[in-house]
């Protein structure tokens, strides 16, 4: 098993990953992103999904579920006991360097928001009257959204050693999860997990296959 395995999350469509406050003058909603202005989605966030997942999907492999406590612990705990822990998940390394490099530059250096806007986009939206369809007055709304087509990475650290049906547990859960982020019923939020980028190696495992 590689050291250095991670989930990779492709954004096969326009994703909100709110930060829960708005920026002044610009969004009513804002998009997660460090101080670099780079966007990027928590691990704990990214955790829930995935155990959101097997949640609904935990009585189809009634054999995984000892498995299953082990990766994302027992329902309730405050002790932490799970024995994955997911970073969060991020740009690749250059992507990263870069923006650094060029916002620390002292001849010209990019703003952080102009970082921001690179990777993202303004929707606006409004919630309707029931009775009429119509736009509900004071409801507008503008949201910052991830572009479709970006590719994050989330590093895995293994307190104990995993076994095969962790392996398979996980495997599974991320070939499941396939929205994220807000507005998931309005067609955004559509997303693709991978163990390591390798989709047809995570099916493999997901089926029983050796990791």
């Amino acid at each position: 098993m590689s050291r250095n395995q991670f989930i990779q999350i492709e954004l096969l469509s326009d994703t909100t990953f709110s930060r829960g406050e708005g920026t002044a003058g610009v969004v009513d909603m804002e998009g997660e992103h460090d101080d670099l202005g780079l966007p990027f989605l928590g691990g704990k966030t990214l955790r829930g999904l995935l155990r959101d997942s097997w949640l609904s999907m935990w009585h189809c492999f009634p054999e995984l579920i000892e498995a299953a406590e082990r990766v994302f612990g027992l329902e309730a705990d405050t002790e932490e006991r799970s024995i994955l822990w997911i970073g969060n998940a991020v740009v690749d390394k250059d992507t990263r360097q870069w923006v650094e490099t060029a916002e620390m530059r002292n001849n010209h250096p990019i703003p952080l928001m102009a970082v921001l806007e690179a990777f993202t986009d303004v929707r606006q939206q409004t919630s309707e009257e029931r009775g009429t369809g119509v736009p509900a007055k004071t409801t507008l709304r503008s949201v910052r959204v991830l572009i479709r087509g970006l590719t994050f990475h989330a590093p895995l650290f293994w307190i104990a050693t995993p076994g095969a049906d962790d392996i398979r547990c996980l495997a599974l859960t991320l070939l499941a999860t396939r929205h994220a982020g807000l507005a998931r019923n309005r067609g955004r939020g559509h997303v693709l997990l991978s163990l390591n980028g390798e989709l047809e190696k995570t099916k493999q495992v997901a089926e029983g296959g050796s990791v």
